[in-house]
């Protein structure tokens, strides 16, 4: 049953008890940089709330799924799955454009999960069409910000959690050090890290730091491949840039705050070796994480 088109105007204030359209809604994409990577799954939930209640049984559900422009980079199939192979008979964007615009258009309040990620791709997407999804006047939910907003992460709110108690002269730098090594054993303890090692724990804090290539994050080791760490192509791989926009590469040699290694990583990645060799020097001489799959 399809859900009615809402009628509020934007700016209104609107309450629990109002009856509002929600258009929850996500994304997968091709990488994470919306002016570079492409949408290539999108699903809209579009639900009414009455009295702070959404009717889910009546909502409109749209899934679909885009052959993007752009391949599908090594770290992002890694997270959901898609191959370029998967996306080869779908529709492109441009093909949904209207639909998807429609049921983002009806609603009153747009949600997601960090959503402004996901409003940013869309974006992106229909900028790329020369058109403007203007989604300005929408209220945004994001229960990732209400989550911190109710549950804040500084030292004081950490220390009340995992030691108990307020925590004293707090922003001295004396009794934040000595309640930083408390929270520590607290978080251990409330989180069944006991047993933890310290390399389990240093990848808790910098997950991609073990593939890190020549000690910094500019580039890492992802399913075989060198990619990005940074910049508009964190994500895709070395040679795939290369290929696609050389000039970034010598740009990046030109600048005097990039380190050496990450220059001849770019000036190797320009110089016509075949990738496989390329591939083997680089492995042979800063050596790659066993769980890289090469």
């Amino acid at each position: 049953m399809p859900v009615p088109l809402g009628c509020h105007m934007p700016g209104v204030l609107l309450g629990m008890n109002d009856s509002v359209i929600i258009a929850a809604f996500d994304v997968e994409t091709t990488g994470r940089n919306p002016a570079a990577d492409q949408i290539i799954e999108l699903s809209i939930l579009r639900t009414l709330s009455t009295d702070g209640i959404e009717d889910l049984d009546a909502a409109d559900r749209y899934v679909q799924r885009f052959r993007p422009m752009v391949p599908v980079s090594p770290g992002a199939q890694a997270v959901h799955g898609i191959s370029d192979l998967d996306l080869a008979g779908e529709p492109s964007f441009a093909e949904h454009a209207d639909q998807i615009e429609s049921m983002l258009e009806e609603a009153d309040i747009l949600m997601g999960y960090n959503v402004s990620f996901d409003i940013r791709f869309l974006e992106c997407e229909f900028e790329r069409l020369n058109r403007k999804l203007d989604l300005s006047g929408k209220m945004v939910v994001d229960p990732l910000r209400i989550w911190h907003s109710m549950e804040p992460r500084r030292l004081e709110n950490a220390y009340e959690r995992f030691v108990g108690g307020s925590l004293e002269a707090a922003h001295s730098a004396d009794a934040d050090t000595e309640a930083v090594l408390h929270v520590f054993r607290g978080m251990k303890e409330s989180f069944g890290l006991k047993d933890s090692d310290w390399t389990d724990l240093a990848e808790m804090t910098a997950p991609h730091r073990a593939a890190w290539i020549g000690g910094s994050h500019h580039f890492r080791w992802e399913a075989g491949y060198i990619v990005f760490g940074f910049g508009k192509y964190e994500g895709r791989p070395l040679f795939d840039v290369a290929a696609l926009d050389e000039d970034y590469l010598v740009w990046i040699q030109e600048k005097a705050d990039f380190p050496r290694h990450v220059k001849n990583l770019c000036k190797g990645a320009c110089s016509g070796i075949p990738r496989e060799e390329f591939r083997k020097k680089v492995a042979a001489h800063f050596g790659e994480p066993e769980a890289s799959g090469a």
